[in-house]
């Protein structure tokens, strides 16, 4: 049943990359000349892309909290592995922070340079003021922007403390800071939507896997009129406090 499924999904998912190759490509020509109207269509087709995912991968998302989220919001939230990336970009309009490993990736660097992934190198920290530079003119652009300030990927059981270096363009823009909590119900532990040593391996996991559940909960955005420390201070805290209350480990919404 397990390499049945993942024939499916693989060949599903061919289809659906080829579609948004074309359409990220037509984008990009289209409005070459208007990085403001390339950037709108980007961030709503990025946002099908991701529910599409979901669909194919059968991911459910839960989402509780407050309400719609500003455009221009710095976004942040923990992160296990790759399924966040669906999650999020299924249910908020904005853009991904990932690491520049991603742009070398055969095929997968092609859509993510087509989203306007805005990339960071870890290793090298003069990149650092280009990187906030960046994210600082999505965020007055009224694009919110979407990272995982642990900088790295845990196995769902606790929150990493966050880096606070990009938290400094929430600041410089004064835009608000939205901490975001990803939850996986799968009773595995870790969980299977943990990244782990291995991408492939990883990959192949999500594909075999019939169904995968996870709730998303948004917490009250903070405003940036805050030193960069703060604001990554009490954005852990949130995540992190909500993240204890409930069990990451928790089946019960697999039954719903």
């Amino acid at each position: 049943m397990g390499l049945c499924l993942t024939i499916i999904r693989i060949g599903a998912y061919i289809g659906v990359f080829i579609v948004f190759l074309v359409i990220g490509a037509s984008v990009h020509l289209l409005f070459f000349m208007s990085q403001t109207r390339l950037l709108k269509w980007i961030s709503f087709f990025t946002k099908w892309w991701a529910r599409i995912t979901c669909l194919i991968l059968n991911i459910h998302v839960r989402i509780e909290g407050n309400g719609p989220i500003n455009p221009g919001s710095l976004i942040v939230a923990n992160h296990v592995g790759a399924p966040d990336i669906f999650v999020l970009g299924s249910h908020f309009n904005g853009f991904f922070v990932s690491k520049a490993e991603i742009a070398d990736w055969p095929l997968f660097n092609w859509l993510a340079r087509l989203g306007k992934t805005v990339f960071v190198d870890r290793s090298k920290r003069h990149q650092v003021k280009t990187l906030i530079f960046e994210i600082e003119q999505r965020l007055n652009g009224d694009h919110s922007v979407i990272l995982f300030p642990e900088a790295q990927a845990t196995d769902g059981v606790d929150v990493m403390p966050f880096k606070s270096a990009v938290f400094e363009a929430a600041v410089l823009s004064n835009r608000p800071v939205v901490p975001v909590e990803i939850r996986y119900h799968d009773g595995h532990r870790p969980t299977i939507a943990y990244y782990g040593d291995s991408f492939i391996s990883h990959i192949f996991t999500l594909l075999k896997t019939a169904r995968l559940t996870a709730t998303v909960s948004v917490m009250p955005m903070i405003s940036s009129d805050k030193d960069r420390n703060t604001l990554a201070d009490k954005s852990y805290q949130a995540v992190h406090d909500k993240h204890k209350l409930t069990s990451p480990y928790d089946s019960s919404y697999n039954q719903k």
